[in-house]
């Protein structure tokens, strides 16, 4: 039988940062079209001030569309449901996707035969795609190519879909698209021959280091690309800085952390000092490049080789 967002099941939390004892497994299509929280949803979307629009919808449940876990984390996931979650901002200040303004795409969406599901996100503004994917292995790999079709239709997408583990808050929609026979998304991006120095790399002088970590945030501002979603891999990205450039790094700290949405420059200030105090501190500069290869993805991170 084919997957339809009416036969899978995911998991639900009843708030963003609940107990795994309180999470609970519904289907894919409760999640998606119930209308049990449309009071909620609607009073987010009437509310003007920011920090009450952040309050309300960090009190709205939220559901794991690729997956059922015990604990929300890679370790915690117990099946994989077979689909993949695309969040399609509209943040016309920031200038993501302002080619959406005045412009229904679930009207349009109906030419991509492997969408299952679209409608509009929590906010109102944007839209959240569903769509199956032949491998559940390759989520990684099949998002990177959904980014990159994305990109060719002027579209930017988010880049935290990539995880497996990635949530999502209730919304509703009067009138979704949703395709119970959507086809399975099976394109990857062309492998490519690497060369020897790709692979192995080579020493960097302290020019090169600082040339080559530059040009790693230069892409991530460019493309609104964020190397810290999982924290533990941000607090070793800020100790290779502090180990590699001591105070002078600091700048390239709150630059590379102000990609991830709830940046604060204070706790980033806080958590380099302590990096910098650190008299343990054995994470090298390679630390921060081999996080920057595996979340921007090796093809276009070996585009940045000196």
């Amino acid at each position: 039988m084919r997957q339809s967002i009416f036969n899978v099941e995911v998991s639900f939390l009843p708030c963003t940062y609940c107990d795994d004892s309180e999470i609970e497994t519904i289907s894919l299509a409760k999640a998606l079209i119930s209308d049990q929280w449309r009071e909620k949803v609607e009073a987010l979307r009437a509310e003007s001030d920011p920090d009450k629009r952040r309050k309300i919808k960090e009190a709205l449940p939220c559901f794991t569309p690729s997956g059922t876990f015990t604990h929300v984390s890679n370790t915690g996931l117990i099946a994989h449901s077979g689909f993949i979650s695309v969040d399609i901002d509209f943040k016309p200040e920031s200038g993501i996707n302002t080619n959406l303004a005045g412009f229904d795409l679930k009207s349009a969406i109906a030419a991509v035969p492997q969408v299952a599901y679209c409608g509009h996100s929590c906010s109102g503004l944007g839209y959240v795609l569903i769509m199956p994917i032949a491998d559940p292995a390759k989520h990684r790999d099949y998002f990177r190519a959904l980014e990159y079709h994305f990109r060719r239709a002027g579209l930017e997408i988010d880049r935290a879909c990539k995880d497996i583990t990635r949530k999502r808050f209730v919304s509703c929609d009067a009138d979704p698209y949703i395709n119970t026979a959507a086809r399975p998304w099976s394109i990857v991006l062309p492998e490519r021959n690497y060369t020897p120095r790709e692979i192995l790399g080579h020493d960097l002088t302290a020019g090169e280091t600082a040339e080559k970590v530059e040009s790693v945030i230069k892409i991530c501002e460019q493309n609104k690309w964020d190397i810290t979603s999982y924290y533990p891999d941000w607090v070793r990205i800020l100790l290779a800085l502090a180990s590699t450039f001591g105070e002078s790094g600091r700048e390239y700290a709150h630059r590379i952390s102000a990609m991830h949405p709830e940046y604060n420059a204070g706790q980033t200030d806080k958590k380099y000092t302590s990096a910098l105090r650190s008299k343990r501190n054995s994470v090298g500069i390679g630390t921060f490049f081999y996080i920057a290869r595996a979340e921007i993805g090796k093809h276009d991170f070996d585009g940045l080789q000196l």
